[in-house]
């Protein structure tokens, strides 16, 4: 039987754990880690949060600045110490919420073999704990290494407006809708993966053609585009992405 835990009920969490419940799933939520991290440690209600659960999807941040000279650990310690506990239930399926931010930027297509070059703070301690589940005696874990989150309420070009920030024109989108990422763990429960899976909408326009689209159906002022830009394309060659992303980008 399924039976699903997620901690980490933000935006993407919450999303998760209702569409889990509507589709009639025994599912149950922690609206913030807190509700288990309290005094530097997790507290034994954790064990009884975890009793009985087949899956656990971790959707807590890495809590470090993207800032590329931020040394800080962000949330590693609190990982490690999450990882003791998780080590008591070895049948566990566990599902991190990781980034494709640990691959860094290249000139080439990028899938689940390519070798993480994490640039920023982030990406970094993504990478780290990364390594952290896979070294663990954790049995069946999955880094799932989201695009760019994009949804009805969510959308990175009011951001962009807002920041006056620059767009490299020539760069690739790789984003992933919230819906999609909720069809994509479905469809994990029933077809399970080993180590890493890239979740990216198949669809992958230059940010010129994306951002100048989505800013004419919003009715919106174009962002500022700057020449070139390094076109990576991220894919994945363990998921049927043109089968599960039904809302595209």
């Amino acid at each position: 039987m399924i039976k699903v835990g997620i901690l980490g009920e933000g935006w993407l969490g919450s999303y998760l754990l209702q569409g889990l419940q509507e589709n009639g799933f025994d599912v149950k939520g922690a609206k913030t880690f807190g509700c288990y991290f309290r005094n530097n440690r997790w507290e034994g209600e954790l064990s009884a949060f975890l009793e009985g659960l087949s899956h656990l999807i971790i959707t807590i941040p890495s809590g470090a600045s993207r800032n590329t000279s931020d040394p800080k650990d962000g949330n590693l310690l609190l990982f490690k110490q999450l990882i003791g506990h998780l080590n008591k239930n070895l049948n566990l399926t566990v599902f991190y919420t990781s980034s494709i931010s640990v691959y860094g930027k290249a000139t080439r297509v990028i899938d689940e073999n390519t070798k993480p070059d994490p640039k920023t703070s982030s990406a970094k301690v993504i990478t780290r704990i990364e390594g952290e589940f896979e070294k663990s005696p954790i049995q069946r874990f999955n880094a799932l290494r989201l695009g760019g989150l994009i949804g009805e309420d969510r959308h990175p070009i009011y951001s962009l407006l807002r920041a006056q920030k620059s767009v490299a024109s020539d760069e690739l989108i790789n984003f992933i809708d919230r819906e999609d990422i909720f069809q994509c763990i479905q469809w994990l429960f029933d077809n399970p993966q080993e180590g890493p899976l890239n979740l990216v909408a198949p669809f992958h326009p230059t940010k010129k053609e994306y951002y100048s689209k989505v800013a004419e159906e919003k009715n919106l002022d174009l962002p500022i585009f700057t020449e070139g830009g390094i076109a990576s394309e991220v894919v994945s060659l363990k998921l049927p992405l043109k089968q599960l992303c039904t809302r595209g980008i």
